[in-house]
């Protein structure tokens, strides 16, 4: 098969799931609670107020039509005004963007490297109590809810010793017109707690990819010649297995960075971390339902982009994805 079908299949699987989840979170959205008493002071307002504030947000038309006009709009660009902030939704979501993008970039130097490197270890050394160990530890780290390891981490790490912050984005600089925790050593600190807590469950499941993707490329008979041949564990680990094993490595990487963009709702929320989750929690407690949309769009595009572009990533490195 043609790379360009390839990439069309993606894009119309990718329009189609956007499409989906749009409908879903609109439905969703307005089935929960009613935003104009959020708009008007309920104490002071009289039918009539409520009637007209109705009108004015356009949630007087029936849900079908609310819902063509939310396409219709989006697609020119224009995901309404925030009820609560009074700012353009979408512009409010970029602005919390930085500091998702932030946390989830340094929750994946975190796990990357390390799942890679134990999985490498225990996959070379398969068998032995330190193989035994990463492979438990892993199952223990993809088992625990992100909520509890985050107060585990909030109890270990800032109430009983005090090394770290409990919340908060701390001392921020500014760099390319956005403001930035990791560029000062205070916003750093505060960095660490969600991080690890975003970084452990992926630098398990990188583990346990790793260490089987070694596993296999360690019995295959190039491997064996090369150790027949005298060269060094160290070299043939770095040399030959692991150039094997990287794309799997890569994709899984890939997918499980949009998936930190997309669901680091509890995380953000636990540490008060400014970003798009904890403003995603935030509008829907407000009933702001033009933010919910705006965020649940910009989550959606941001995770099925990702994921397709490690699909086409894939099918460009491996000839038998095409091919199938």
């Amino acid at each position: 098969m043609p790379l360009i079908s390839v990439v069309l299949g993606r894009l119309s699987q990718a329009f189609l799931l956007l499409i989906a989840m749009s409908l879903i979170g609109f439905i969703g959205v307005h089935s929960v609670g009613n935003p104009v008493f959020n708009v008007v002071n309920i104490e002071t307002a009289t039918p009539e107020d409520i009637r007209q504030a109705t009108i004015a947000l356009g949630l007087d038309q029936p849900i079908w039509r609310q819902y063509l006009l939310f396409i219709n709009n989006v697609v020119r660009g224009n995901f309404g005004t925030s009820y609560i902030y009074h700012l353009p939704a979408f512009e409010l979501v970029m602005s919390k963007l930085p500091a998702t993008l932030e946390l989830a970039s340094i929750a994946m130097l975190i796990a990357a490297p390390l799942g890679t490197g134990l999985g490498l270890l225990a996959g070379r050394r398969s068998g032995t109590i330190f193989d035994r160990t990463v492979l438990r530890s892993s199952v223990f780290a993809l088992s625990i809810p992100s909520f509890w390891l985050s107060m585990m981490l909030i109890l270990l790490g800032a109430i009983l010793t005090g090394w770290f912050p409990s919340g908060g984005r701390g001392t921020t600089a500014r760099f390319l017109g956005q403001e930035w925790s990791f560029l000062t050593a205070n916003g750093l600190w505060h960095l660490v707690l969600p991080a690890l807590a975003l970084a452990i469950p992926n630098i398990a499941l990188i583990a346990r990819l790793s260490r089987s993707g070694t596993i296999e490329v360690e019995n295959l008979d190039f491997t064996r010649f090369c150790r027949a041949k005298g060269l060094s564990s160290r070299r043939i680990l770095l040399r030959h297995t692991l150039p094997n094993i990287s794309v799997p490595i890569v994709t899984i990487i890939g997918l499980q960075f949009g998936g930190m963009l997309a669901f680091a709702v509890v995380v953000e929320s636990i540490f008060a971390w400014p970003g798009v989750g904890k403003l995603l929690i935030d509008s829907i407690q407000l009933l702001d339902r033009p933010v919910v949309m705006a965020t649940l769009t910009f989550i959606s595009v941001a995770f099925v982009a990702l994921n397709a572009l490690v699909d086409l990533f894939y099918a460009v490195l491996d000839p038998r994805v095409r091919l199938s």
